[in-house]
């Protein structure tokens, strides 16, 4: 069953229902109130049949009226109604009283003085018929008004529920490849929730959808390669093997390359778990001077292996992020600078704070990037011809998709030391980071 056709059976049932029981006690307190107003004028015509001059013309005088009436004078008739028997109406000798005579029911009143009885009966059967015409009266307006009431709703119900109606709709339409957003055109402050829900979960799954058709993308066009050559080396090692003349340089270059893929598997995945998802479910106080102290450590014998110096000048430095994305930007930047800045240099990592932001730099003594290439290294797979080092192109990209979820800005310029300088910049976020922790 609808929803509108829910809301009018109910709607109208509870109408229908009210409006009788209305009736009904309208129907109880109408009798009640007409059974006092006939008894009074009950007493009231026997009073005035009391004191009338009309009783002493002797019980031959019969008058014509709504009432039976008599009046006696010592057990003598006097005066009769002409639907009145000629016997005494009832045997009761003061005040009302219900009684049966000429084989209906009445109700009777006794009025007493001296010697003059006077007796005023009326039908119940009247009386009930002036009741329900007085019912009738009040009742027929709220049944006639019922099918107007029913209309009034109905439209009330289908206006309300159009926006629901073109939501179902919208919804209804769409196929497995369409999630553009929904929109309910009209005025509806309970929809607006759903609406906005409903186009959150549309772009979160188009947003999956587009990260995975991207790191399939990715996968394909970065493998490739790798791939070749490792086709490549394995017959260059089938043929040196043939003619028994395989020598380290064979095994040197099969190891680079597998470790060259290995990296950039790991540099896809990392980019595919980094999500605004995993992000939101992740974020937590960390101390940035205490992560860049590991992640330097980590990379330590690379650094020092090629001759390289690295310095950290920070002081404890707390921020609300992710550890496990701000490691990986960690990690890309001075693994970049290891990298890239020859050997013998020096790289140089510090952390500048203000009351508004913190700003992390990374930098290095190499020989840098020439200024038109600053903007194109931040593209997946762009790699710089001017290295004699070779990588997978999607280091950077990384770093500034990470810096984006932190709401972050990154910039590349000239370092005073001679080589590149990354500077990473992010909003000082300890006191809403805080509070966040303290409710979990």
């Amino acid at each position: 069953m609808s929803v509108q056709r829910y809301l009018l059976i109910v709607i109208l049932s509870v109408v229908t229902l009210a409006s009788f029981a209305a009736a009904l006690q309208g129907y109880k307190a109408s009798r009640e109130r007409l059974t006092q107003i006939f008894d009074e004028e009950m007493k009231s015509f026997a009073l005035a049949l009391m004191n009338s001059p009309i009783k002493l013309g002797g019980q031959q005088t019969t008058l014509p009226s709504t009432f039976a009436y008599q009046v006696f004078d010592n057990n003598s008739l006097l005066l009769k109604s002409n639907n009145a028997p000629d016997k005494a109406m009832t045997t009761n000798n003061q005040g009302f009283v219900d009684d049966n005579f000429l084989n209906k029911r009445w109700r009777v009143f006794v009025l007493v003085n001296s010697n003059i009885k006077v007796i005023v009966a009326q039908a119940i059967e009247q009386r009930v018929e002036s009741v329900e015409h007085v019912l009738l009266e009040a009742i027929l307006p709220i049944v006639y008004v019922i099918p107007i009431i029913g209309l009034v709703v109905f439209v009330a119900i289908n206006r309300s529920l159009k926006p629901l109606s073109l939501l179902s709709k919208q919804l209804k339409q769409k196929n497995v490849n369409d999630l553009t957003p929904v929109k309910v055109n009209e005025n509806s402050a309970e929809l607006k929730p759903i609406e906005q829900t409903l186009n959150l979960l549309l772009e979160r799954l188009d947003n999956a959808f587009e990260r995975e058709k991207r790191l399939s993308a990715d996968a394909a066009h970065e493998l490739r390669t790798p791939i070749s050559v490792l086709k490549i080396t394995a017959h260059n090692l089938s043929v040196a093997y043939q003619a028994n003349n395989i020598s380290q340089q064979h095994i040197d270059e099969l190891n680079d390359n597998t470790l060259r893929m290995a990296h950039v598997i790991e540099q896809i995945i990392t980019l595919n778990r980094t999500t605004p998802e995993n992000f939101s479910q992740n974020t937590a106080l960390v101390d940035l001077r205490e992560l860049l102290q590991k992640v330097i450590s980590d990379n330590y014998e690379k650094v020092d292996k090629v001759g390289q110096s690295i310095a950290l000048n920070a002081k404890a430095t707390p921020f609300y992020g992710d550890a496990f994305s701000l490691e990986i930007l960690f990690d890309n930047l001075i693994k970049n600078a290891n990298k890239y800045s020859g050997d013998n240099s020096q790289i140089m990592i510090s952390i500048n704070t203000t009351a508004q932001r913190i700003e992390v730099i990374v930098e290095d003594s190499g020989i840098g990037i020439s200024p038109d290439k600053l903007d194109k290294v931040f593209q997946r797979f762009y790699r710089i011809k001017q290295h004699a080092e070779t990588g997978s192109g999607l280091g950077l990209s990384i770093v500034k998709h990470i810096v984006d979820l932190h709401h972050g800005e990154i910039a590349l310029t000239q370092s005073p030391l001679g080589g590149l300088s990354v500077s990473l910049i992010f909003p000082q976020n300890i006191n809403r980071g805080a509070g966040h922790v303290e409710e979990h």
